[in-house]
């Protein structure tokens, strides 16, 4: 972890993140960029589906999601990585290096309990047991996910979470909920995620409806906290090295979520 600030501001400038791909470059195009000084309480960043709590300022919430961000990209540009197992810990290992203490998490296969429906139906009893009161029924992650069936499905953030969660030979969606403990002056991330291990093709696989053949999954848990002024402080040095990917890697949810759940 670096030692100091220095040391952090060279890491941030050096960080392997990659170029654009041109196929998002050209998309990038025709997407609004976002502000991430003004971002929602609820995101998409590369493949991860993020809710903030009110409590969250602006400059906390722009650097958990470029150190989020960050961490997908490297991971996804690291020649050395090569399955899923080995992503996770590099993506880990790059939130450690921004300061974020790892708080602990795991792996296990479990099964969703269920079928013929779509995965991104199947998926909500999972993440509500996985992260607790924070993804509740009415919370934004959750009304998400239930409301996907109205929503079109070639929406810009739907696409670019489905796109992203794609590697190797899996599927894997993260969803972490982002909390300040004031008292200790610490930011926490809750993060969960899916990873799927059957072959979907080209469908998008949160509307895959799910067979008993392919309700095997497995859930990957993760716990990380920071302490809020560091991360308030490095906000200018992550924005500038990750400015170029901004506009193709983050997308805000609809208004209608947002305001569906009382959050903005």
């Amino acid at each position: 972890m670096p030692a100091n600030r220095d040391t952090l501001r060279r890491y941030i400038a050096d960080l392997p993140v990659g170029a654009l791909p041109r196929s998002m470059a050209e998309e990038g195009e025709v997407v609004n960029a976002i502000n991430v000084d003004q971002l929602p309480t609820g995101l998409v960043t590369g493949s991860n589906l993020i809710q903030f709590s009110p409590a969250v300022s602006a400059p906390v919430k722009s650097s958990v999601t470029l150190s989020l961000l960050a961490a997908q990209r490297v991971a996804s540009n690291d020649p050395v990585v090569l399955d899923p197992d080995q992503w996770v810990a590099r993506h880990n290992t790059v939130l450690q290096n921004l300061n974020w203490h790892n708080d602990g998490g795991g792996k296990v296969e479990s099964e969703f309990k269920s079928i013929n429906v779509a995965v991104h139906q199947a998926i909500i009893p999972f993440l509500t047991a996985a992260l607790g009161g924070a993804a509740a029924a009415g919370s934004l992650i959750v009304t998400a996910l239930q409301q996907l069936q109205k929503i079109d499905q070639d929406s810009p953030w739907i696409t670019l979470f489905d796109k992203q969660s794609r590697r190797f030979d899996v599927t894997e969606y993260q969803f972490t909920v982002v909390e300040v403990d004031e008292p200790n002056r610490l930011v926490r991330l809750n993060m969960a995620a899916a990873r799927l291990n059957a072959d979907y093709g080209r469908t998008q696989v949160l509307f895959f409806k799910l067979t008993k053949e392919k309700a095997r999954f497995e859930q990957v848990s993760q716990k990380f906290s920071a302490d809020i002024d560091l991360l308030a402080d490095m906000n200018g040095d992550l924005k500038a090295r990750l400015s170029a990917l901004t506009k193709s890697f983050i997308r805000g949810l609809p208004d209608e979520l947002l305001l569906g759940t009382g959050q903005t």
